[in-house]
Formats: C-alpha cells, structure tokens, sequence
C-alpha cells in the first residue's frame, strides 16, 4: 500500500521546518554581540565609552571613545567605590549583577590619579552566553564644578559659610521669625590684630590662630546660632534671642560679652602666644530693620562705634544713650581677675546622723578694694549686670581644681560642692570646659556636686536638661539648690539626674518659732526623699534648727552653729574635714 502523495509533502514540509531550527540554533549557539553590527555601529558613534566584555570584566571590544577610560584587562585592580581606592568595586558589582541584569552607581578608576565616573553595566540578553554592556560617563568636571560651587558657599580656612550663604540664612530666618514675632540679634566681630599677625607671623600662622578663635567661640555659643566669616578678619553670628524690647536687648548685650571673652584667647601658634583685641556690633531684629542688608548695615556702624569705646561692643539701638552702663564695674571685675581680688573660700556640709563633714561647699569671694569683701550671693547680681560671672565662674572652678589636686596629696577628700550659675547652660561648651580642667588636674568628675539653680531650667528647660544629663552620665553628682525659695515645680525635682536637694535658708529661719514652717518644711523633706534625694540645708546657725531637720529626714546641713565661711589655701585641707560636731540629743 502506498502513502498518499499530500502526506509525503506535509512531511518533508514539516523535516525542512524543523531542520531550520537545528540550523538557526547552532548559528545561536556560536553568534556574540561582535556579530551585532548594528550594535556596534550604534555605539561607535556616541561620545562616551562603552565596553563589551565577558562575565569577567574582561574586554572584548570597545568604541573610539574609551580613551576616557582606557579599556584594560586590569579592572579589578583599578575600579573603587572612592577615590581613595579604600573599597574595591569590581567584585560587588559582578555579584550583583548575577542578581539583577543591570546595575548603575558612581565609580573611580585608576592605580593613583583616579577619575569619576557614572557607571552603567547591562547584561545583554539574546544570547547563549553572558555578555555585559559597561557605559562609562565621565564626572570629574562636574565634581570640579559641584567643589568650586561649595566653595563659594564655604571658607576653606574656618570651613565656616561664607558671606553668601550668610545672606541667604539670614534673609530666610528674619522672613521666618516675622511670623513668629521672635527677636534675632545680628552680631559682627571683628579682629582688630589680625592684619599685624599676618604681616608678623606669616597667614599660615594667622589662619591657624583664627581656627583656634573659631573653635571656641562654637564650643560656647548656643546650639541655634549659626556663624560664618564674611572677611578675612570679620565673622558673623546669628543669634534667636527670648522676648522683646529691653528684655531681648540686655541678652543680646550679655551674650555679646561672654563671646567676646571666648575670643580674647590665648592662642597658640608656632612662635608666639597671643591675646587678640575684638570688638563687636549688635544689631537686634527688628527694632534695627526689617531686611536683611538694613539690618547687616545697623550692625557694622554698631561695629565702627565700637572702636571707639572702652567695652568694644556696641548695641545700635543704643545711640543716644549712655553707651556703657555698668562700664566701672565691668573694670572693676576684670581687674578681680587679674589682680588677685579673687579668693576661693569654704564650709563644710555636716551630715546630721554623725555630726562628720560629708562634703564642702567652695564659694567665690571677691575682696574689692572699694567695695570691701563681697561674698558669692553678693557677687552675683553684679558680675551678671555686667556680663562678667561666667568668667567669674570659670576662674573659680580652674582655682578650685588646682587646690584639689594639692588636696588629695594630704588625705582623702569628700566630695566638692561648687555652684554654677544659669550662664553656663547658655553655652555648648561647659562639659568639655569641665573635663579639660578635670583632666589637666587629675581629677575625677565623681569628685564634684554641681550645686544649680532652678532658673536655668526656667530659661531653657530642653537645653538644661540635656546638659545635665550629659554632666551626670560624666560622673558629676548634680544637686538642686534654693529649694522652697523659689518657683521649682515637681517636674524639674523629679528629672533623673539630681542627686541631691538643698533647702534655702529662707525654709529654716522660722522652724523653731513657727508651727506652720516646721509643717512646710517637713513636707517638702518627705517629698524630696521620697524622689530619691538627700535633703541638705543651708543657714543652719542653731543647734535647735539642726536638731529638728534631723528628726524630720534631713540628710546633712551647713551654716554658723558648725562653721561659717573660711578662706582656704592650698597648704592644708578646709577646715573641719577632720572634725566632729557634737550633735542634738
């Protein structure tokens, strides 16, 4: 029987088809893209360099551009994720691409002088193989490009913003404080030696002195400030102030002052150490204009008068005022300073169960030949009238130190109450300022008690907080003091890093005579234990006072019945460490 005819053609139509796929799957087998030439030619005429190579990264073929970069069989030791050539890039972007078919990112390449790149790798798909298509485009000009434009934004010597991105800070902050109706203060501080030190030191020299000036005027100012350099010899600073009128004046004023004590110095450089004479102009926002260029402008002729005055400061709403009040007893507290009026004296803190010294409390005295001895409480009011207790302050706690260290050569020591005043919190600095003199004196935080009022919480109470924490996680016990004198709240007793608590003596003058103080007093005792605090006084001058603090939970006291204030020195531990007071029965 014979096949019919038609079947014999549909087979020999069907073993043609199918021996047509034979053929164009072996010519599939053995094609690669350098068979492609309309690929090629295609690539051939762009502008940037593209590679082909195999799954290795080795090259196979290239455009006319690959000059930029120049294709080699070295890859892996070449290609790097930065310039330094820290991170090798080749191996990661093979692995990736065994996950993804394509990959892109930002590339260097080259043994030493390395060049950026934008990188694209493509695995080509139509193939039997794996075939990778790179695309090199080049971004060293425009990094050139991006540096030079940030430069222009920024000092290279201060790395501080330069005088036009000040412009644009501070026209955006006045446009945004309108709104608020908060006041700004405009500060511009100028060095008046600065051109001498170049000339006599050389501006390598000079550049260093003003990144030293630099740093520590950012170490204290607040964190809101923003600062930049707007002439070699001029820097600008930007400061958020609270209230309005007079109130936003005197802490533009106060703020301008502990500044320029930040930027007297000394500074070191290489042949010299040096003290530099600023001054400063104040402009307050906006009170002095309500644009940014009037309000630069009102600054800088603040800046001129200020050349002229003995403060070197100058406030421009203060024309036609009397320029400097307070100047005599800015002077007068300077020359404190510098001509030993200054003494450190003590007191021990008795503590009530054992009649023995627990700690003492070192105070600043300022023995003034005009206005006799002054003690701290006195002190204070006037050194913050004229813009002098932080550096009051700080003087102390440098002296205190040194007498530390010569203390604890003679014996074990308890622990050093020492007070610090709201002013310290104003500024970034203080625990780096503390440490430094901890450190230079070998010393131990958990040898001080920080004693602190409740107005620097009042003031700022996210910035004391964060201080204080950071103060107590150093190892500094923090204890709250003029308890029941004043507006401290249940939230400010309860935050976690007080240690301890001391009541004013405004809380004990009655306790014998009144029933009702003795009630108050109590309570406040139970409450300041029951949050974990050691309950201390001040002014405990009778025997009686000490006694009923004792049954009412207080902890340790301090005042005449045991000692008053003494001067210490250097030569012998304060008086009362190795003596014990007889105690109420």
């Amino acid at each position: 029987m014979t096949t019919p005819l038609w079947i014999q053609y549909l087979l020999a139509i069907v073993s043609g088809f199918l021996l047509c796929l034979v053929l164009m799957q072996l010519q599939r087998a053995r094609r690669t893209p350098l068979h492609n030439t309309p690929l090629l030619q295609f690539l051939q005429q762009q502008s940037n360099a593209y590679w082909l190579t195999d799954p290795q990264a080795i090259p196979l073929w290239h455009n006319h551009a690959t000059r930029h970069p120049a294709a080699n069989t070295r890859l892996a030791q070449q290609l790097f994720f930065s310039a330094e050539g820290l991170d090798p890039g080749l191996p990661d972007i093979l692995a990736m691409l065994q996950i993804s078919p394509h990959w892109q990112g930002q590339v260097w390449i080259g043994s030493s002088d390395r060049q950026a790149y934008q990188l694209n790798v493509r695995v080509l798909s139509g193939y039997r193989q794996r075939f990778l298509l790179w695309h090199w485009k080049p971004l060293q000009a425009a990094l050139e490009q991006a540096q030079a434009q940030i430069s222009a934004y920024a000092d290279p010597v201060t790395k501080l913003p330069s005088a036009t991105l000040w412009h644009y800070w501070l026209q955006s902050q006045l446009h945004r404080h309108q709104a608020k109706y908060h006041s700004l203060a405009v500060l511009l501080l100028e060095m008046n030696d600065y051109p001498a030190i170049v000339r006599n030191f050389g501006q390598t020299a000079a550049d260093g002195l003003l990144q030293q000036l630099v740093n520590n005027v950012q170490a204290e100012i607040p964190a809101s400030a923003f600062m930049a350099r707007l002439a070699p010899h001029q820097l600008a600073l930007l400061l958020s102030l609270d209230g309005h009128a007079e109130q936003a004046e005197q802490q533009a004023i106060q703020l301008s002052r502990e500044i320029l004590q930040f930027c007297q110095g000394p500074f070191f450089i290489p042949q010299a150490e040096l003290r530099l004479d600023c001054r400063a102009g104040i402009a307050i926002f906006p009170e002095a204009g309500h644009d940014a260029d009037e309000l630069q402008a009102h600054a800088a002729h603040a800046l001129h008068i200020a050349a002229t005055l003995p403060e070197r400061m100058h406030l421009w709403q203060m024309q036609g005022k009397n320029p400097a009040p307070g100047l005599q007893l800015q002077y007068e507290l300077q020359q404190a300073l510098t001509q030993y009026q200054c003494e450190i004296w003590s007191q021990p803190v008795i503590e009530l169960a054992t009649g023995i010294a627990t700690a003492f409390r070192l105070e600043l005295y300022w023995r003034s030949p005009q206005r006799g001895l002054l003690s701290y409480a006195e002190l204070k009011p006037l050194a913050e009238q004229s813009g002098q207790l932080l550096a009051l302050e700080r003087w102390a706690f440098c002296q205190i130190c040194q007498l530390a260290e010569l203390w604890q050569r003679l014996g074990p020591l308890p622990p050093l109450q020492v007070e610090l005043s709201a002013a310290n919190f104003r500024h970034c600095g203080l625990l780096n300022f503390l440490q430094s003199q901890l450190e230079d004196h070998q010393l131990q935080a958990n040898q001080f008690v920080l004693c602190l009022r409740e107005d620097g919480w009042l003031q700022d109470p996210a910035g004391f907080s964060k201080q204080a924490e950071e103060l107590k996680a150093a190892g500094f016990g923090l204890m709250i003091v003029e308890v029941g004198d004043g507006l401290s709240s249940l939230q400010l007793l309860q935050q976690p890093f007080w240690q301890a608590a001391e009541l004013s003596a405004a809380m004990i003058k009655q306790l014998e005579e009144s029933e009702t103080q003795r009630n108050a007093c109590a309570s406040l005792i139970r409450l300041l234990v029951h949050l974990g605090l050691k309950v201390c006084t001040q002014g405990t001058d009778r025997e009686m006072q000490a006694y009923l603090l004792h049954v009412m939970g207080g902890y340790g006291c301090r005042g005449a019945h045991f000692s008053t204030m003494r001067l210490v020195d250097g030569r012998q531990q304060p008086y009362g460490g190795q003596q014990q007071w007889r105690m109420a029965g």
